[in-house]
């Protein structure tokens, strides 16, 4: 008897190189940040970086930042998680241009860079701001216990808080 399966052939080489842009659809998420990285100022990484073209090449750093932004948005947040998800998320295979950065290199990227990419997280409020997806006069907590002097009894909800901001 013969059976009609559809042949898996994993030794099969591609005829033409791939086009990563067939890998996903045009509204996935990988466009929008990769779209909104291409805006942002990233002056500050490129500054720490030697214009002479001596020593070994790095990753761009919009590549790095495209990288970082879309695996937390998907938590993704450990630089071996990023990794793995360099071979597995196509997502990521399409920002790094089908390489697979080491966790390392991802390590030291956040590491080295961690105040210019708390400068770009403003920078993204505006565009997201721009574009109508976030308001920026909401400021909303965390559930983070805080110590404070307050009791139960004056918490108020958001009607009771709407009246007294009216009156």
């Amino acid at each position: 008897m013969a059976f009609n399966f559809i042949r898996s052939d994993s030794d099969q080489v591609f005829l033409l190189p791939p086009n990563t842009r067939d890998w996903l659809p045009e509204d996935h998420l990988t466009w929008e940040i990769i779209k909104v990285v291409d805006t942002l100022d990233l002056s500050a990484f490129l500054a720490s970086y030697r214009a002479d073209g001596q020593g070994r090449p790095a990753y761009h750093p919009k590549v790095l930042v495209a990288l970082v932004t879309y695996c937390y948005c998907k938590g993704i947040r450990s630089s071996r998680a990023i990794e793995g998800a360099c071979f597995d998320d196509v997502g990521c295979r399409v920002i790094t241009g089908n390489r697979h950065a080491d966790h390392a290199t991802i390590a030291r990227f956040v590491r080295r860079h961690a105040a210019a990419l708390k400068r770009l997280f403003v920078q993204v409020l505006a565009v997201c701001a721009a574009d109508g997806l976030v308001r920026v006069d909401l400021v909303a907590g965390d559930g983070t216990k805080v110590k404070a002097n307050a009791s139960k009894a004056t918490n108020r909800t958001v009607e009771q808080l709407d009246v007294r901001i009216e009156e």
